[in-house]
């Protein structure tokens, strides 16, 4: 009995060793509370005809932050439309309950100055990887969010040494979904429409309701909620040392699309970035081998020279920026894709192997779950290098911050002024705000600085290249000509090479802000960093009394006149210079009188716009008599149509509620209703082709009620309210649509002309202002305006409307190009780029460049405000 006790108590204590030694297992990975995402969603992830919802997603991702230890979920905030915007951070218990000091290493390693080599090694020991990825930026790309449940769970269960390398290496901040308004919308319509004939019609409307697919162009301005969201995170509160973005596209090739660019590189970006990019892609490529997975491309056909995408605008921070495209299934349904549609790319001429591709896909059925197991494989293979190259890629961090601070002190430009004698002073506070967001250091001259002929004054600001985001300042700033070189030029015809986007990025040129690089070192100069975000100094009121004068220089005035129409105060815009106290004002000021509470509201529009005004003895007379423009609150509507969406639109929405304007959606159904002069004095038509606004898109396969366009019925009807009093704005290609409605004697002198003699893809071009015409009002005499390959060259011929046109701005005679790329200048040389014409009792007024493009080109939003604001005006006085 005694042995058997004996027995018994030994088995009880080897009993209680086993369960102590797999407690840690059980209690960090949770793995028998933990559903499997199938278990959870009722299907295995990427299966055919079944798209999880983001609301149950979130569902998922808050059971796994209760259920396990691995994972920490963070709600950043909301969506543009109100969804939880989701942070998930995965690393060992240990390492999430000390995130507050891995990510001061980051961010001390991603800015080692102050640090002694000593510090930095013993900062690379203790440090961890820190890798961000996103998933499904374009909400119908909907591979990359469809993954993550699955990515997630493999990573809070798995047992194996990779995932507990992972873990105990790496922090990983994951995103599910970067669009969580369009993943709704797109799940939603997919299930609405699932066995019906719509079963694989597109969204006819923006997956993004400001943005759509351009919402990748928002990386480095900031606009949407979305972009600041992870901006916050990635640009300034970890620094990590990779970030990807996963995405789709088209299908008639490779199957999925990994690290490195393809040439040509910006050469502004660090060399380690670019070795880095090999890298990753090598151990992405060897993992996707592995895993049996063929058409996997390097290389082709995205290329290292750009800026706008966050995958791109992260390298010109040192952090590695990376891309996966995943070749399209039709949303959650297979496609069958034959040999022969198999084709070439850029950088791939023929559809066979080589070095970039070395084993091809054959064709056959590709499904959503093809592409959810690549974003999971690729995914996983960039945590397991920074895991097993964790102390030499924390080490390159710190070089790449170094050499960025050593070519700063060593070559010019050593710093860019942004002086405060600005045309536009508060927009270029905007400016500096959005440096400041994308992480970038600013200081503030603390008294004037003299730089050869020229003064900087006191409130100037410093962004000196001399620190780690080097590459970013002087790249987002510079004036730049894009390489026309071998790599940009055709193979046989040496046609040049469209950019993937624009040629310039120049955001000092896109702001009409004054950006002066500063060519000598800086020496004796006083600075104070600037510790918050910028604001704009208080304005002045000068004297008090019955009425103000305003200057027109600012976009701030045309919010401030939004604000003040809305008060119910009367506003004039005076049409002559006038000078008052040996100041002197250019045509538009504006005189600002009547109502209640005048004063006090001046003094608040002064104080938080940034603005100075000028009291005047009287509303009518002095000053501020002689003739003038009446201005009221226009009635403002932009025309949006369906048919995938007009992007334009979706951003011009979004730049009038930011300017304050009230304005309201004109859909196809509106304009053929007619009557439009009793709800509208202007209506706006975004960038869009004649056809497109009248037909509709050809072929269109979507329910009834989304297809075609205005009809003629809806021509009819904008002729009817423009010769009634009305106002059309149109916008760039727009141009087209009102020429053919309205008998305009325009034509486009560069309608097909081949790209070897015209070629302008993304370029500013200086122009020349007319001052004095109304469109015009609160510009500079000499400006930058965008010219991307869709704008025209107009052309103003002979015709019955010669004396009731007016030219307000004009392409510069010669040296056009200020950044970018052109090829025959000729064509553009004087050509017209602001016109009014006047059309029965109304006006139409052409934009023929995309003056408000991505709500990112503040220099020439004037153009397009005052189109508004003149559109309701009546003339008044001599």
């Amino acid at each position: 009995m005694k042995r058997l006790a004996s027995f018994f108590r030994l088995i009880a204590t080897l009993s209680l060793v086993l369960f102590a030694l797999l407690l840690p297992g059980l209690s960090s990975a949770g793995a028998q509370e933990i559903p499997t995402p199938e278990a959870f969603f009722g299907f295995r992830m990427g299966a055919d005809g079944e798209l999880a919802h983001w609301d149950r997603i979130v569902e998922y991702f808050e059971l796994l932050d209760q259920r396990s230890d691995r994972v920490k979920l963070e709600v950043l905030g909301e969506s543009t439309l109100g969804k939880p915007f989701l942070l998930a951070i995965f690393s060992s218990p240990e390492n999430l309950a000390d995130l507050d000091r891995y990510r001061e290493i980051s961010r001390k390693l991603a800015d080692p100055r102050g640090l002694t080599e000593d510090e930095i090694e013993g900062l690379i020991r203790e440090g961890k990887y820190v890798n961000a990825q996103s998933y499904s930026l374009h909400a119908n790309e909907v591979g990359g969010t469809q993954a993550v449940p699955e990515l997630a769970y493999d990573l809070v269960t798995g047992e194996d040494p990779i995932t507990r390398m992972i873990l105990d290496n790496t922090i990983f901040l994951m995103f599910p979904s970067f669009n969580p308004d369009g993943q709704v919308m797109i799940t939603e319509w997919f299930y609405r429409y699932k066995g019906t004939e719509y079963n694989h019609t597109s969204l006819p409307y923006l997956y993004h309701v400001y943005a759509g697919h351009n919402n990748n162009r928002d990386s480095y301005q900031l606009n949407l909620v979305e972009s600041q969201h992870l901006a916050k995170v990635v640009y300034r509160d970890w620094a990590p040392q990779s970030y990807v973005d996963h995405h789709h596209f088209g299908g008639g090739g490779a199957r999925f699309y990994i690290p490195p660019y393809l040439d040509p590189l910006h050469p502004n970006v660090d060399p380690l970035i670019w070795r880095e990019h090999q890298l990753y892609g090598a151990h992405m490529a060897v993992a996707l081998e592995q895993a049996g997975k063929s058409g996997i491309e390097t290389g082709a056909p995205f290329y290292g020279w750009w800026q706008a995408s966050f995958h791109m605008s992260t390298n010109y921070r040192n952090i590695a920026g990376m891309l996966t495209e995943s070749a399209n299934a039709n949303w959650a349904d297979p496609v069958y894709v034959l040999p022969d549609q198999l084709g070439p790319t850029r950088g791939r001429p023929a559809y066979k192997p080589q070095m970039s591709m070395p084993r091809l896909w054959p064709g056959g059925w590709w499904r959503l779950r093809d592409i959810v197991e690549q974003k999971i494989v690729a995914s996983k293979a960039v945590l397991e290098l920074g895991a097993r190259y964790r102390e030499t890629l924390l080490r390159n961090m710190v070089l790449k911050a170094q050499g960025n601070i050593r070519l700063g002190e060593t070559e010019p430009p050593y710093a860019y002024v942004i002086p405060v004698d600005q045309h536009d002073f508060p927009t270029a506070v905007k400016l500096i705000r959005t440096f400041q967001l994308n992480g970038v250091e600013v200081h503030r001259l603390e008294e004037p600085y003299r730089v050869g002929s020229r003064l900087f004054g006191t409130g100037s600001f410093v962004l000196s290249t001399a620190q780690p985001l080097r590459a970013f300042v002087k790249s987002f700033l510079e004036q730049v000509n894009y390489p026309d070189n071998p790599w940009t030029r055709a193979h046989g015809d040496q046609s040049p090479l469209r950019p993937y986007d624009l040629a310039a990025y120049s955001v000092s040129e896109h702001m009409g802000v004054e950006a002066i690089p500063l060519m000598e070192p800086l020496r004796g100069i006083r600075l104070t960093r600037l510790p918050e975000l910028a604001v704009v100094p208080p304005g002045t009121v000068h004297g008090t009394g019955p009425a103000y004068l305003l200057a027109h220089d600012s976009n701030e005035s045309l919010r401030a006149l939004n604000r003040l129409l809305e008060g119910g105060y009367q506003v004039r815009w005076l049409r002559e210079e006038v000078e008052m106290n040996g100041i002197y004002f250019a045509p538009g000021a504006m005189v600002i009188s009547g109502g209640e509470g005048l004063a006090d509201a001046i003094r608040g529009l002064a104080r938080e716009l940034g603005l100075d005004f000028f009291a005047l003895p009287s509303a009518e007379t002095g000053v501020a008599g002689g003739s003038a423009y009446r201005i009221r609150a226009p009635r403002v509507g932009v025309y949006t149509r369906y048919a995938g969406g007009n992007m334009d639109a979706g951003w011009m929405d979004l730049l009038l509620q930011d300017f304050e304007f009230t304005h309201s959606k004109v859909m196809n159904a509106d304009v053929r209703a007619g009557g439009l002069d009793r709800s509208y004095d202007v209506i706006i038509l975004p960038t869009d082709g004649a056809t497109t606004i009248i037909q509709g898109r050809p072929g269109e396969d979507t329910p009834p009620e989304y297809r075609g366009g205005i009809g003629e019925e809806g021509v009819a009807n904008l002729q009817t309210f423009v010769e009634g009093g009305g106002t059309v704005i149109a916008l760039n290609a727009a141009w087209e649509f009102v020429a053919q409605t309205f008998d305009l004697p325009l034509r486009d002198e560069v309608a097909g002309v081949a790209p070897m003699d015209f070629f302008c893809p993304g370029s500013t071009l200086h122009i020349e202002v007319d001052r004095s015409h109304p469109l015009s009002y609160g510009m500079p005499a000499r400006a930058l305006a965008l010219h991307i390959q869709s704008s025209p060259a107009l052309r103003v011929s002979a015709g019955a409307f010669q004396d009731r046109v007016s030219v307000a701005a004009r392409y510069a005679e010669e040296n056009l190009l200020r950044s970018g790329w052109l090829i025959g200048e000729e064509y553009l040389s004087e050509r017209p780029l602001v016109l009014e014409f006047g059309v029965g009792e109304g006006k139409v007024v052409v934009l023929a460049f995309p003056a408000q493009h991505r709500a990112q080109t503040h220099g020439t939003y004037k153009f397009l405000f005052n189109g508004i604001f003149y559109g309701a005006a009546e003339a008044v006085g001599s």
